[in-house]
């Protein structure tokens, strides 16, 4: 059993107990076997070209009941006369109104042993972010004062956190991306309590908060693109998850591009790469320019999670355009309902998909079978594609399915019964798993069904399959040997079933193995030069 199962089990029968003191709440603190010491890693590290703090944090009035979030960011990365810049986000949760500004800013004061800034942001404003201290002027180990103001409105919040640090890759050392590193941990639950501003009405809050910390080569702005999400759920486990995209939109199975860490108790937590992450719904952001991930399914051994986001509206403009906003959760650790909330960061945007269907032979292959092939012009592994293959007879203007729902870009269209020289039309049509993006190409001029003779990249060759219908095995007998071919067999929906490599000779003899019964059609190829291809029928 994997190590992180294990700890995940032992979680769930003894949650009801406390499984340890809190040990870690003082300076200096540092745990054995991280990178990472308090309080000197809270504050800026010279060395290292990029840091950032980040809060995020949900928030109720206690006037008015109403459900706030937050978040904010102060960057360290000097440019065009500043020492960085600071997000700041107020959502209205209830109401669902969202504010966000953007404002670069200079440091007065920023420690490099400890959590202590005070930003001005261009136009005056004057901020701080800071470890609280106690009546002899002591640091209060892991409890602070954050107060940040926009145009429209401020908070002044003090955090004390309840969870020890969250350590990211189990080290605070993690690579991001092709070249990119951070030190890198998180405090993943803090208690929250003061006041918010918006609209020009103020009241007291309480609520919880997150905590990130980030310093080293990895830059938003100029990195590749990601999802974060920081997770809090019912039964006290926090998780810190990443995603990130290459610019061919690839996601590679390495810890550099997927990585999660979760906190189990204060004596456990385990970073892994083992999970899949599923996306379920997309959205456009209300100017339809941007479209992003909605859903998200989590998997990881007995966790299997759905997180969705509130609202649709919550995207920063600067200083590039990305979602930032909060989400709910639903699903079950082992047997066990669970709920939850928290924030995702989201840099990666979905596109349409473009298809391109293969230029088509002109008439079908013997035996009344057409390949329709094509491409994917920009695949994307957060967003899968599904395809419909149509077929217009007659120069009509309507099409019909013939193959729907398909994951491969092939299908072998059965025209068996059409009359030949009937001219006919193909389209293709690609779309995410929740329709919200799709694309589609159509063949420009008609074909026709039934021409005699070989078609343009066809050998020729004759085949015959028996028995047909087939039960336990079945044999293609060519007329003509052939070498270094490749079989392909396709079911009737278009989904490649099984292929063979490396086929020699003049009889091929196939085990059924697991194959179900139905309708088969198989392809043999010799690199663009079809050999021979048919239908099989198994019972």
């Amino acid at each position: 059993m994997a190590r992180s199962t294990y700890l995940i089990l032992i979680f769930l029968l003894f949650s009801g107990f406390s499984l340890s003191a809190q040990n870690w709440k003082a300076y200096p603190y540092h745990e054995e076997g991280t990178l990472i010491y308090f309080p000197q890693d809270e504050g800026r590290h010279p060395s290292e070209p990029t840091e950032w703090w980040y809060a995020n944090g949900f928030l109720t009035g206690l006037n008015s009941g109403k459900e706030y979030s937050f978040m904010v960011s102060y960057f360290y990365y000097p440019a065009f006369g500043f020492d960085g810049f600071r997000i700041f986000n107020i959502a209205d949760e209830t109401d669902g109104q969202f504010y966000p500004e953007t404002l670069p800013c200079t440091y007065p004061e920023i420690s490099q042993d400890m959590l202590h800034i005070q930003a001005l942001t261009w136009g005056g404003g004057s901020e701080q972010w800071v470890t609280l201290t106690d009546n002899q002027g002591e640091l209060i180990p892991f409890e602070y004062q954050l107060n940040a103001q926009s145009e429209y409105g401020s908070i002044d919040l003090d955090f004390a956190a309840v969870k020890k640090p969250l350590m990211i890759n189990d080290s605070g050392f993690v690579y991001q991306g092709a070249t990119a590193y951070s030190y890198y941990y998180s405090l993943t639950t803090l208690e929250v309590s003061g006041s918010i501003t918006l609209g020009g009405f103020t009241e007291p809050v309480s609520g919880v908060s997150w905590l990130d910390r980030q310093y080293g080569t990895f830059n938003p702005s100029t990195g590749e693109n990601y999802e974060w999400f920081s997770v809090q759920l019912s039964n006290g486990m926090d998780l810190n998850i990443w995603e990130l995209f290459t610019p061919q939109n690839s996601i590679p199975d390495t810890s550099a591009y997927r990585h999660f860490s979760i906190y189990i108790n204060d004596s456990t937590a385990v970073s892994t790469s083992d999970f899949t992450l599923e996306r379920l719904q997309f959205v456009f952001t209300p100017d339809q320019e941007q479209c992003y991930a909605k859903q998200w399914r989590f998997v990881h051994d007995t966790l299997d999670l759905t997180f969705t986001t509130r609202h649709d509206n919550q995207e920063v403009m600067l200083p590039f355009r990305f979602y930032e906003g909060s989400f709910d959760v639903s699903g079950f650790a082992g047997t066990t309902p669970v709920t939850g909330k928290g924030f995702a960061e989201l840099l990666h945007r979905y596109q349409h998909p473009e298809i391109r269907i293969d230029q088509p032979d002109g008439s079908f292959t013997e035996g009344g079978f057409y390949p329709v092939t094509w491409q994917l012009l920009n695949p994307d592994d957060g967003r899968p594609v599904y395809y419909d293959v149509e077929i217009s007879l007659n120069n009509n203007p309507d099409y019909e399915v013939v193959a729907q729902h398909i994951t491969d870009t092939s299908f072998l269209w059965d025209n068996t019964g059409i009359e030949p020289g009937t001219p006919f039309r193909v389209r293709v049509k690609g779309y995410s798993i929740d329709s919200t993006l799709h694309g589609s190409d159509s063949t420009s001029q008609a074909l026709f069904t039934g021409i005699s003779g070989s078609p343009a990249g066809h050998t020729g060759k004759q085949a015959v399959i028996y028995p047909n219908p087939a039960d336990d095995h079945f044999i293609i007998r060519l007329s003509i040997p052939t070498s270094d071919a490749v079989l392909k067999l396709t079911n009737s929906q278009g989904r490649t079933v099984r292929i063979i490599d490396s086929v020699h000779g003049n009889d091929l003899r196939i085990k059924r193995g697991n194959l179900p019964p139905g309708i088969y059609f198989y392809k043999i190829s010799s690199g663009n030069i079809v050999v021979a291809s048919g239908k099989l029928i198994l019972r």
